[in-house]
């Protein structure tokens, strides 16, 4: 077979977001970019309205990540081909270490992937994410690349695709009903009724830890750090006896002659002192209050910030414009839907150009 890649061309991938793929539809259509030639001043993308054929039976869910292979530069098209949900491509770190074919470098997993002409994201750039397409056709395997920057360098696409995580991580699954919260609240109470508290409470200590640091050939140095420790995650008991670390004293032209040494002991007054207010402050009615005022506050917390996040994407991708085109699709391709897109995209089009294969 034959291998061809494909780093710079007119035809690239890019990452878009799902605007409408239905079940019993021909086409769908996504929120994506065009990015024109450099113009010396920084890498631009456009924001356009794409459409795709597909099967009938293929469906993937609104403001869904996609990766999709499109034409770019002076050969712009709306019509786009290949479209993945990014969260089904495959992800594998290519440590290219064998010799292949056409003079490339790939190890044993990522070579079977190429071969087998199935799509992978690869982290292995380390400061950039890449999206391959390896298209097989004729016993010609093309292998189509997105390059999305991070880091200072952080392309559109790769900025979108971290917000795109970041709410996947929060993973808010709407406020809790009535059933969720009863659940949750039998939780609590079981969980306090299950523990010690006040033996926990013990467990908290203050520290001061005095490190002399010598340097060879250099300034020698000492410090004393000050440690909270508390051997519990519980939020209301670190609220009573909060955990920190703070650095008491440094010098940096430090001598042994002055006096330091290493040495770590606990403060025994003042850990006794922070113990038995927090043994008086203590009550199981409280405690419950607050990991249930907690629980609360946490969902606040994922609403707001899923809600923040979601409006960066959909300003990103011009979704309140775009979105008056397809409101007009009937899940047909027609003449008259076809203006409405060249005419958001700022480009004409006369018809569904039909995407030459690879």
């Amino acid at each position: 077979m034959k291998y061809v890649y494909k780093d710079y061309s007119n035809r690239r991938i890019h990452l878009g977001l799902i605007a409408q793929c239905k079940k019993k539809e021909k086409w769908g259509l996504l929120y994506g970019f065009r990015v024109p030639p450099y113009n010396g001043l920084g890498i631009i993308h456009e924001n356009k309205l794409m459409y795709f054929e597909k099967d009938p039976d293929f469906e993937i869910k609104e403001r869904t990540l996609v990766s999709y292979l499109s034409y770019d530069y002076n050969g712009f098209t709306p019509q786009v081909e290949y479209v993945y949900p990014v969260s089904s491509l495959v992800v594998h770190d290519d440590a290219r270490g064998t010799r292949r074919a056409d003079d490339v470098y790939h190890d044993d997993e990522t070579w079977r992937l190429i071969n087998n002409g199935i799509p992978y994201f690869d982290y292995s750039y380390g400061r950039e994410y890449c999206i391959y397409y390896p298209i097989i056709k004729d016993n010609i395997c093309t292998m189509w690349r997105g390059l999305f920057g991070c880091g200072i360098y952080m392309d559109k696409e790769a900025q979108i695709y971290e917000l795109i995580m970041e709410i996947d991580d929060l993973n808010y699954l709407g406020w809790p009903s009535l059933e969720d919260v009863f659940v949750e609240i039998t939780k609590i109470k079981e969980y306090i009724d299950s523990i010690n508290a006040i033996d926990i409470i013990d467990t908290y200590k203050i520290e001061q830890v005095n490190t002399y640091h010598s340097i060879p050939g250099g300034d020698d140095s000492y410090s004393e750090h000050k440690y909270w420790e508390l051997q519990s995650d519980d939020s209301f008991l670190n609220y009573l006896l909060p955990t920190k670390d703070e650095l008491v004293f440094f010098d940096d032209n430090a001598y042994r002659s002055d006096g330091y040494s290493d040495g770590r002991f606990v403060l025994e007054e003042e850990t006794t002192q922070y113990r038995e207010k927090a043994k008086e402050e203590y009550s199981k009615e409280k405690h419950f209050a607050f990991l249930i005022s907690d629980f609360f506050s946490e969902i606040l917390e994922k609403k707001e910030r899923t809600a923040c996040l979601n409006k960066r994407i959909d300003e990103e991708f011009d979704i309140a414009n775009a979105s008056e085109v397809v409101s007009n699709f009937k899940g047909k391709i027609t003449d008259d839907f076809i203006a409405l897109v060249d005419k958001y995209n700022g480009s004409t089009v006369i018809g569904p150009l039909k995407l030459k294969n690879v």
